[in-house]
């Protein structure tokens, strides 16, 4: 046992030795820029053809029904009158103007928070009912997409605000106990035509029909007839270097819309929705034909 003892203590002072704090391993994460190879932008409905599809024929759908959906935000007071509306959603250009005046003349209960009455910004909803009564391609140009990049899509409208919006004192709905109700709520519109241009992309297949559309500016309230006439459509198809191919087409035109009357007997009252500050509501779904 003594010959054992001087050895142990002497391995021990050796490790010790061996731990030094300048020599201790530290590994620290050091970031190294990686310069990325540059993607030129390609168009995926872009396609090498001798020439692109051409519209031929462009009837378009005679009473075609369908339901068109509204969404608003209309500040009610303490004695529930209908002082401000806002919309956020509409079906097509000019339909504003003839319900901001339907609805401000609608009576409300007010708002209600802790037993008295408040001011609230409320989101309201409207299901028109009604047909599109018939329509014509006014003109129409079709051309091959450019190979350099992807098309642009319209943007979706914001809600027509102003300044004088966010100043008018209004309680937040998730502190209203009771939401403003409607005495009583029916509109009725008289039907009008108009022209509207449209831009859209078209496959069309070897046999001149059309396959698949995408929507680039177009209101969504036509979106469904357009789509319902389009399969009557006809092209001569695109020439690719064999004959007849599969090939996409990008299509300016106007069209004339001759609406017929819409109707509604109910105006919905939402928990969410627009209010002056905040962001648009987002759509229940994508457009059709997107």
């Amino acid at each position: 046992m003594r010959r054992l003892l001087p050895v142990v203590i002497v391995l021990a002072s050796a490790s010790a030795l061996a731990q030094k704090p300048w020599e201790l391993r530290v590994d620290l994460p050091v970031s190294v820029p990686v310069e990325l190879p540059a993607v030129p932008p390609i168009n995926p409905f872009a396609a090498p053809v001798v020439t692109p599809p051409t519209p031929i024929a462009t009837p378009l759908r005679a009473k075609f029904p369908d339901t068109f959906s509204v969404l608003a935000s209309a500040y009610v007071d303490t004695q529930g009158a209908c002082r401000r509306v806002v919309f956020t959603r509409l079906p097509w250009p000019g339909l504003a103007n003839a319900l901001r005046p339907i609805i401000t003349a609608t009576a409300f209960t007010p708002a209600r928070a802790s037993g008295a009455p408040v001011p609230v910004w409320l989101p309201l909803g409207i299901d028109l009912k009604g047909r599109i009564d018939e329509g014509r391609v006014a003109r129409v140009q079709g051309t091959a997409p450019e190979p350099a990049g992807p098309p642009s899509v319209e943007p979706a409208s914001g809600p027509e605000a102003d300044a004088h919006d966010a100043g008018l004192p209004a309680t937040p709905l998730e502190r209203v106990d009771e939401l403003p109700s409607l005495k009583r709520f029916r509109v009725r519109i008289d039907g009008r035509p108009w022209r509207q241009p449209f831009r859209l992309l078209a496959e069309v297949g070897p046999d001149g029909r059309c396959r698949r559309v995408v929507f680039l500016a177009c209101p969504e309230g036509l979106r469904g007839w357009l789509l319902a006439s389009m399969a009557a459509w006809t092209f001569r198809p695109a020439a690719g270097t064999g004959g007849p191919v599969n090939a996409w087409v990008q299509l300016d035109g106007e069209i004339e819309v001759k609406m017929g009357d819409l109707a509604s007997d109910a105006l919905k009252v939402m928990r969410q929705g627009w209010a002056p500050g905040a962001a648009a509501p987002a759509a229940a779904g994508p457009p059709p034909g997107a």
